[in-house]
């Protein structure tokens, strides 16, 4: 069982709001808003590109009924870009985030973990990234799963 959930979600967020990409088409190089952990939809999200946080949940497992059971938070992230140019091709922009996104959640050097600032014992992305590079409306959106294990 977890003791403290908020300080872990505090931290991801913070992380994630450091992330820096490469020039997007359209010149960002971070989020148009700040990452939030209320999601909503693409078109209620004018400036864009924008992270949303979507934590639904949780997996206890117990090694045996005299041990504290290590929980595995399960999270998706949730990523929009849109240029409004149609000459624009939206899953460069979709790598390019990816890629900064990868860099913010690289495991430290010293132990090989992502552990948001020792709260957790592994901070990843892991599983089925959903990429839809928007080639019919040219909304961009990544749907990336996160997993985070606390001890």
């Amino acid at each position: 069982m977890i003791v403290s959930r908020e300080p872990i979600y505090t931290a991801l967020k913070a992380l994630l709001q450091g992330v820096t990409f490469v020039a997007l088409s359209g010149g960002a190089t971070t989020w148009a808003v700040p990452v939030s952990r209320r999601l909503k939809l693409w078109n209620e999200v004018p400036i864009q590109p924008a992270c949303f946080i979507a934590a639904h949940q949780e997996n206890d497992a117990y090694s045996s009924e005299l041990t504290p059971s290590k929980t595995t938070i399960s999270a998706d992230l949730y990523v929009y870009t849109k240029t409004g140019d149609e000459t624009v091709e939206q899953a460069v922009d979709l790598n390019l985030i990816l890629d900064g996104i990868d860099t913010a959640l690289k495991p430290s050097v010293l132990t090989g973990k992502q552990t948001l600032g020792g709260l957790v014992s592994h901070c990843r992305r892991e599983g089925q990234v959903m990429l839809d590079p928007g080639d019919l409306d040219g909304q961009a959106l990544a749907i990336i799963p996160i997993k985070i294990f606390v001890p």
